[in-house]
């Protein structure tokens, strides 16, 4: 990696290269395409001048990999190579802001490159540079068995898990082809049934999803469980603070800021080393079960069926700072934070990626539609008029009825034209009241739940009509 950012700033550096990139901008103003087709291959030719090219970097590697070739082979260094290649592609050609290094003891997972050479798995064990080590699979998975015994192994990658006792070692296996249907072990019968071919509408938040079907809805919070996971984890952190504080109090000011412009020496306790295994474990457990929720979220989805409309939404920019300040009614500067912590707690793109990965495997497919053209938030279908609503604004009136605008925004999507670009009234009026009888169903469910419930979701509207 610091091969590449050197790279990268003399890159920079380079005039022409700066000057091709701001004539580049203003083809795309101005919209000659063939100016920028021009401008897209003499920056690849400039480019390649200075290394910056997956191949040029596997070369560079493969020079690096010479000290270390008793412990590393060339395809697991050159997969290290891709791995650098990817954050240095996403600054030059997509949304990335800096490459970032790996910290020692950071880089956590090992691949190879086939099952041919290299890493290389052989019935129950992995062969690697000499090394033969035994795997452990467990006995009655029926998922594994005929996972390995329909599909070829492409190639093989290690990695490596905070546990409380320390780190633990897996291999996870690459293989060719479309993944079995997961079985109940005791029965030997698949998990649920296949997906209904129908249309189904998400309108997914920063932390809360709605769904709409024909038969049936969803409203729910994104992974309510995590909010017990966060808790231990912000007491773990403030434990491992005082810890690194009482072992190294020289290396803080008076002010207990860390100090600065001189090197300094961490010394880490037994007791810090078992509080950061903890940590690491703890954050571990709560991706696992994050993704399990997701993935039960996901198939309560495609159980209403695998035809699946989505608004696009772009969660980089909703994670982002305001830019402007502004000043509230008492005169107060409103804060600038977004929806940063509430993404990063619920993961609401999670969700999207599975429902698109497992909507073909139903025979259905997840569509996005333009969500400035759509505006299903904003569309009322009975009088067809889009009205802006606030973010507090949680319920609206259609058709004389109160209706919780997510859900509702999720029927609109559900009914959308194959333009994908405005909802189909004709469709809208014709599932209305079947739709509101749903609706209605899981309004009253959650208002008689005794556990706690999202504010999104307007609940204190309808029980007060």
């Amino acid at each position: 990696m610091y091969h590449a950012q050197t790279q990268l700033t003399e890159l920079y550096k380079n005039h022409r290269y700066q000057d091709v990139l701001a004539e580049r901008r203003l083809s795309i103003k101005a919209n000659d395409k063939n100016r920028v087709t021009a401008c897209n291959k003499e920056l690849q030719t400039i480019q390649k001048t200075f290394g910056m090219t997956e191949y040029a970097l596997h070369a560079y590697i493969g020079r690096m990999r010479e000290a270390y070739k008793k412990h590393i082979d060339s395809f697991t260094a050159q997969k290290i190579a891709s791995t650098v290649w990817t954050s240095v592609s996403s600054l030059l050609y997509g949304k990335g802001k800096k490459v970032r290094f790996k910290k020692f003891g950071q880089l956590e997972s090992l691949e190879g490159k086939s099952n041919a050479t290299g890493m290389r798995f052989k019935g129950d064990r992995l062969e690697w540079n000499g090394l033969i080590l035994p795997v452990t699979m467990r006995a009655n998975d029926l998922f594994v068995q005929e996972s390995l015994s329909l599909h070829r192994v492409k190639y093989c990658r290690i990695v490596r898990k905070a546990f409380k006792g320390g780190n633990q070692y897996f291999l996870q296996l690459v293989l060719e082809g479309i993944p079995p249907v997961k079985r109940n072990n005791n029965t030997g019968m698949p998990r649920r049934q296949p997906a209904p071919n129908a249309e189904v509408g998400i309108d997914i938040g920063t932390s809360t999803v709605a769904v709409a079907g024909d038969d049936g809805v969803i409203l729910k919070e994104l992974f309510p469980e995590g909010a017990s996971y966060d808790h231990a984890i912000h007491l773990l952190q403030r434990k491992l603070d005082r810890s690194r504080r009482a072992t190294n109090p020289a290396n803080f000011t008076v002010d207990g800021t860390v100090k600065q412009g001189v090197k300094l020496t961490w010394v880490r306790s037994k007791n810090y080393m078992k509080i950061r295994f903890r940590l690491k474990d703890l954050y571990r457990r709560r991706a696992v079960a994050l993704k399990e929720a997701h993935n039960k979220t996901a198939n309560a989805i495609l159980a209403l069926g695998n035809q699946v409309y989505v608004e696009a939404m772009d969660f980089r920019a909703l994670m982002k700072r305001a830019k402007e300040t502004t000043v509230n009614k008492n005169g107060r500067f409103n804060r600038k934070k977004r929806y940063g912590k509430s993404i990063g707690y619920h993961a609401p793109a999670m969700l999207i990626t599975i429902v698109k990965q497992k909507a073909p495997q139903e025979g259905g497919a997840l569509y996005e539609v333009d969500t400035f053209k759509f505006r299903a938030s904003q569309y009322n279908h009975v009088n067809d008029t889009y009205i802006k609503k606030t973010r507090d604004e949680r319920t609206t009136f259609v058709a004389g009825q109160l209706v919780q605008r997510d859900l509702y925004s999720a029927f609109l999507l559900k009914n959308s034209q194959p333009t994908r670009n405005e909802t189909d009234r004709t469709k809208c009026s014709a599932t209305f009241d079947t739709f509101m009888a749903h609706h209605d169903t899981c309004i009253q469910t959650l208002c008689q739940s005794t556990g706690r419930q999202s504010c999104n979701f307007g609940l204190r509207d309808f029980q007060l009509a």
